[in-house]
């Protein structure tokens, strides 16, 4: 007769959430306490059967979300609709999803190790808020890797990522294209390489348009939306010039300079036309509601899991660079 999950419990003398938690294989639990109940199972006699089904002869994928101040990686929409593409994907294929966060201001070699540790037969490296030197600890990992959601011109590896460049192009160039004069740009004061890359795609636009590139309309805000309001009023508080038009890094902080702006006796978008990056959920319910560039977010979690599948399988030796392309989804934050 078998031994159920509350005796076994019982004997580990640990807690019976525990035991379930390793016995459904869900992440949280430290390697040595999974080997324990693992290991104490099979000696008692479990029923694995009962918990694991034909994900088991796939294995399982595993998750890394990257934090280095979680500002931008947040529990925010757009990173609750990426990790819904993952998980729809690797339940598509037959993989169990685990997900684990990974601290730069921690033990960066315990956590290696512990990742090193875990039974999984590749990973996602969430690498948002990653800085290309952190990146070079996670190659001591012998399984297949793609990052996910930023890019690093010094390394070799996979990488899945939104055109940022494109998307900030095509977001000044529409502000331009209404003629709606000189367009500033709401920037983000934390230099992530997504961020950087908008800023060459604004760049980029004022140039083709024979535009000048220094002017007084660049304001450095915090990528939140409270942060960026905060920001953004005591930018105003001095009564610099203001732009008729700008293009925000992204939607939380087009959000808090609008809040900011609006404060400030400016009205939007008749003084002030503001574009966002991401089409997070918020922009419908701001008022007005924002323009802004539409990500495929779920799209760009799905094309991360195909891409390591294809590792996995051993399709291709060659390093891919996945762009995602971005398009405009016009509300009523430009005036015209």
């Amino acid at each position: 007769m078998s031994i159920s999950a509350k005796e076994l419990a019982q004997k580990l003398n640990i807690s019976a959430a525990t035991v379930s938690m390793v016995l459904n294989r869900k992440p949280g639990i430290s390697e040595k306490t999974r080997n324990l109940v693992l290991d104490a199972a099979r000696e008692y006699g479990y029923d694995f059967s009962k918990k694991w089904d034909t994900a088991e002869e796939k294995g399982s994928i595993l998750y890394v979300i990257y934090k280095k101040h979680g500002t931008v990686v947040a529990d925010t929409p757009f990173f609750s609709q990426l990790t819904e593409g993952i998980e729809q994907a690797c339940k598509g294929k037959g993989f169990e999803l685990q997900i684990t966060y990974f601290y730069e201001n921690k033990d960066i070699g315990a956590q290696i190790q512990e990742l090193s540790e875990k039974n999984c037969q590749g990973i996602l490296l969430l690498g948002t808020e990653m800085d290309v030197e952190y990146f070079q600890p996670f190659t001591r990992l012998k399984v297949p890797m793609v990052v996910l959601d930023t890019y690093f011109e010094e390394l070799d590896c996979d990488s899945v990522l939104i055109n940022n460049v494109q998307g900030a192009y095509l977001a000044t160039n529409y502000l331009i294209d209404k003629g709606l004069g000189e367009i500033g740009y709401l920037r983000s004061s934390y230099p992530i390489g997504n961020f950087e890359e908008r800023a060459d795609g604004y760049y980029k636009a004022l140039r083709h348009h024979d535009l000048p590139t220094s002017h007084p309309y660049v304001h450095r805000l915090t990528p939140s939306m409270e942060g960026a309001y905060t920001d953004m009023s005591e930018i105003l508080r001095d009564k610099p010039p203001v732009a008729p038009a700008y293009f925000a890094d992204n939607d939380l902080i087009a959000a808090g300079a609008m809040r900011a702006f609006k404060e400030f006796g400016y009205k939007i978008p008749e003084d002030i036309s503001i574009v966002g990056f991401d089409d997070t959920p918020i922009c419908d319910f701001l008022e007005p509601p924002l323009t802004t560039m539409e990500v495929p977010k779920k799209r760009l979690g799905e094309l991360a899991v195909l891409r390591l599948l294809q590792k996995l399988a051993g399709e291709t030796k060659v390093m891919i660079k996945t762009e995602v392309s971005v398009k405009l989804h016009e509300r009523k934050s430009v005036k015209g």
